[in-house]
């Protein structure tokens, strides 16, 4: 018993210390990081109107054929001039 009344004592000093308005400024300050956050997320999630309809096996035949086709340069096509 003697533990619950040292605990609801000491519950009522921290309340005492803790004021509302501060509560209610942290929380809103809160939200408005949640609002850049999800600004931010949708910006990070546009679409570019890249259509929904696109062949994977054409856009892989395409690939190939741009790997076939750097395979056939010679590498000294690839090194920068500074190197």
């Amino acid at each position: 018993m003697s533990a619950l009344k040292s605990a609801n004592k000491d519950l009522k000093g921290m309340m005492k210390t803790v004021k509302i308005q501060d509560i209610d400024s942290m929380q809103d300050e809160m939200m408005d990081l949640m609002d850049v956050s999800n600004e931010i997320q949708e910006s990070l999630g546009r679409n570019y109107n890249v259509p929904d309809d696109i062949d994977e096996e054409d856009l892989m035949g395409e690939l190939d054929a741009l790997e076939a086709d750097r395979g056939m340069e010679t590498e000294s096509d690839f090194v920068p001039s500074y190197l």
